[in-house]
């Protein structure tokens, strides 16, 4: 089946009409995240727990013999499942997977992966009507006996990302490009040197340069043109060391663009959103709650609020976290030590 577009992708999923194979592939790791919400939105908030899986290839649960297993089970509520397999790279692209142009010939070792992959083949063969499967994977091998049958099955959705330019100044004008897109869509504008400066700092990484962008998005909310000094104050040119005390420091100062950037910085580092909220409660109800009394009521809403969202998956977790930052940033406090 040949590949769709993001737009027609996103036709049929504002139309709950999803088809029964996916593949979603590409390095646009935050859209992808987006998109794969989205596919689990069509499902009835209620119904998820029961209709909804997401499970990790290469881990029990996600095995072959496990996915095509889940993807057989009928739907307890409604009329569809949906079984998303992330990092489906460990199976579409396995580290130990054959070169050679025959994939028929397996090399050493490629035997038993051959194997594993029959509860999958058969599944792709003849696939349950009432399950929508998605395989997510930033890379695959389409060499590979089995991926070029799932392929041949699937809807093939590209998030290519920047592209994969040896050339330092095309690679920029891609980005660029890019760039200028995605602020069109959100009606906003960015000062050139601006421009520049986010796409340096971003390195041709499209999650990075993705992610900087979302947080100048919040951070200039209201304003309809970024500068460069906006761009400065919160993207990053590479993960730090971590401050423990970065985040509330900078809500305490005043100063949103650092809050973001020392948030920034716990993402990359892999730290949990839930961590971060239990920390930010800390801070509302110990510091806050003493300095600014009139404000805590507020924050209190507010990270209540961000809690259920993330609970729910309600939005991108990172996003959700940000936003929250923004809102609870206000006047500096009188400075305290602790």
């Amino acid at each position: 089946m040949p590949g769709i577009s993001l737009p027609a992708l996103e036709k049929q999923i504002a139309s709950r009409k999803l088809g029964g194979l996916y593949v979603f592939l590409g390095e646009d790791v935050k859209l992808v995240e987006r998109i794969v919400d989205a596919v689990e939105a069509t499902i009835d908030e209620a119904d998820r727990p029961f209709a909804v899986e997401r499970v990790y290839a290469g881990e029990p649960s996600g095995s072959p013999m496990a996915i095509a297993g889940a993807a057989r089970v009928y739907p307890m509520l409604g009329d569809r499942r949906i079984v998303i397999v992330l990092r489906a790279e460990r199976i579409l692209k396995p580290k130990r997977a054959a070169k050679a142009a025959d994939d028929d010939i397996p090399e050493s070792g490629e035997e038993d992966a051959a194997a594993d992959m029959g509860p999958l083949e058969d599944y792709i063969a003849a696939p349950a009507a009432s399950t929508t499967l998605v395989f997510v994977a930033t890379e695959i091998d389409r060499g590979r006996r089995f991926t070029k049958r799932l392929v041949e099955k699937a809807q093939v959705v590209e998030f290519g990302g920047l592209g994969g330019s040896a050339n330092a100044r095309e690679a920029r004008g891609v980005a660029l490009d890019w760039l200028k897109e995605e602020l069109a869509r959100a009606d906003r504008s960015i000062d050139p040197a601006a421009a520049q400066l986010l796409v340096d700092r971003a390195s041709g990484d499209i999650t990075k340069l993705r992610g900087d962008l979302e947080r100048l998005l919040i951070y200039t909310e209201g304003q309809k043109k970024i500068s460069r000094d906006d761009v400065a104050e919160v993207s990053t040119a590479a993960a730090g060391a971590i401050d423990q005390w970065g985040i509330v420091n900078a809500i305490e100062a005043g100063d949103a663009g650092r809050a973001l950037r020392e948030l920034a910085i716990r993402f990359e580092h892999g730290e949990s959103p839930f961590a971060l909220i239990g920390h930010l409660r800390w801070w509302v109800s110990s510091k806050l709650a003493e300095g600014a009394p009139e404000r805590a009521q507020g924050a209190i809403d507010s990270l209540l609020r961000t809690d259920v969202a993330l609970k729910s998956s309600g939005g991108d977790e990172q996003h959700l976290v940000e936003k929250l930052v923004v809102e609870l940033t206000g006047k500096p406090l009188p400075r305290r030590r602790w």
